[in-house]
């Protein structure tokens, strides 16, 4: 049985469902009763790639969650007042006003280098999945949030801190993304993924931009991550990790808008909206940010394994400056703990020896007697060569920083060709 309904009327289907006179039999063949029920949208995957890609020519998102008087002039006026370069020659650095986005501006601020360079082995120091939310970290974690602005630092954790670097104002811009991160050529997923696999760098031919605005994108969906509740936003007001412009509702339609890539067409896709769809584009998202939170530790163990034990020692090595130790009694504290541990397991052992020589049956065992001397000589002399390898490692860092601060000074002083280690003589009047 077929019931044709040639009008939009719901209370006509409420009355005929009420009455009985529809069953689970009857179909209705009307398209303004099944728009009332649209069908589920099939979400069965097919690729790891978008199936309508982002155009790597428009910015991610259309709304302005910043207010009008605040972006009423230039992208350059949302820029910080200056950045810092370090020459990875000669370890110098120099300050530069931000009269615009350079090329060079934008790599020390949104690229990771370093982390890029280890990409192979980051799953030692952190898991593939996007970081937890804020309240998680202050609340159930206990982690003090610590602002950085250095973005290999960004997600980074250890000693019950983790660092942020907070959301630049340019970053929400639509018009920046569209001046300065667009680009005509980008390559597609099916290029960028085999040749990254083969050689582990992007193939020839592909926008310069496109790693700056992978890297951006990633960035920002670090944040969709953190900042999921209400209770996430105001933590990240009270930081001052988002612009104090920002609302939760223009951060709510905002993220809405990053998950919802944009057609060739400009027009916003219904479907997917999904981080996940975004993660396996490899034009789209940079690889660090596969990964969310990373550990400090983990992270400095892997420089000293790449580039050597004094890795760490070097300016610009640590992650953002990161220091292990704040300062030589720290480093004793912090090394001379594992040594108080092995000196209780020793007083343990030796505790055991002695009731062992009080039994009948140990006290006539030769080699419990051979053992119980030779582990008594280790214990004492054991603490002792510990003390020793710790002091001798202090001197050795403390030699090498002072050496090191030395030459750095006499190139610092060759690069500004001038001198001021003599003494000043004042000048009477």
């Amino acid at each position: 049985m077929y019931l044709h309904l040639h009008k939009p009327s719901h209370n006509l289907y409420e009355i005929l469902k009420h009455t009985r006179l529809l069953n689970p039999g009857i179909i209705l063949q009307h398209h303004i009763l099944t728009m009332a029920q649209p069908p589920q949208p099939d979400r069965t995957p097919t690729d790891n790639t978008l199936t309508s890609p982002q155009p790597c020519t428009m910015a991610p998102f259309t709304s302005n969650v910043l207010r009008e008087q605040d972006t009423a002039g230039t992208v350059t006026n949302n820029l910080p007042a200056s950045y810092r370069l370090l020459d990875p020659q000669t370890s110098d650095v120099d300050l530069f006003s931000t009269t615009s986005p350079s090329p060079e501006f934008l790599a020390q601020d949104l690229d990771t280098p370093r982390l890029h360079a280890m990409i192979h082995l980051l799953w030692f120091a952190g898991r593939p999945v996007p970081p937890r939310p804020l309240h998680v970290q202050v609340g159930a974690l206990g982690r003090e949030i610590i602002l950085h602005e250095q973005m290999d630092t960004h997600l980074v954790w250890g000693s019950s801190r983790i660092f942020l670097k907070p959301i630049p104002r340019y970053l929400l811009l639509p018009q920046f993304w569209q001046d300065y991160l667009a680009c005509d050529s980008c390559c597609s997923a099916d290029v960028l993924l085999p040749t990254i696999k083969a050689t582990g760098q992007e193939p020839e031919g592909c926008c310069p931009h496109q790693h700056l605005r992978a890297c951006a994108l990633g960035f920002l969906l670090s944040y969709v991550a953190l900042l999921v509740h209400e209770s996430d936003f105001d933590l990240a007001k009270e930081k001052r990790l988002v612009p104090s412009q920002v609302t939760w509702v223009a951060w709510r339609r905002l993220v809405r808008e990053i998950l919802s890539p944009r057609t060739s067409s400009g027009t916003e896709q219904l479907e997917p909206k999904s981080a996940n769809t975004l993660y396996a584009n490899p034009s789209l998202v940079a690889p660090r940010f596969i990964y969310g939170e990373l550990r400090l530790n983990r992270l400095n163990i892997l420089l000293v394994a790449l580039h050597g034990p004094l890795a760490l020692s070097s300016l610009g090595r640590r992650f953002g400056g990161i220091p292990l130790f704040q300062s030589y009694g720290s480093f004793f504290r912090s090394n001379s703990e594992w040594i108080i541990t092995a000196t209780a397991y020793v007083i343990v052992v030796l505790s055991a020896m002695q009731v062992g020589l009080a039994t009948d049956r140990l006290i006539a065992s030769q080699t419990f007697q051979d053992v119980s001397f030779g582990f008594a000589v280790f214990s004492i002399v054991m603490p002792l060569f510990a003390v020793l390898v710790l002091v001798l490692v202090s001197c050795v860092l403390w030699a090498f920083n002072v050496l090191r601060t030395r030459r750095f000074e006499k190139r610092r002083a060759g690069i500004l060709g001038r001198r001021w280690r003599d003494p000043v003589v004042p000048v009477r009047q």
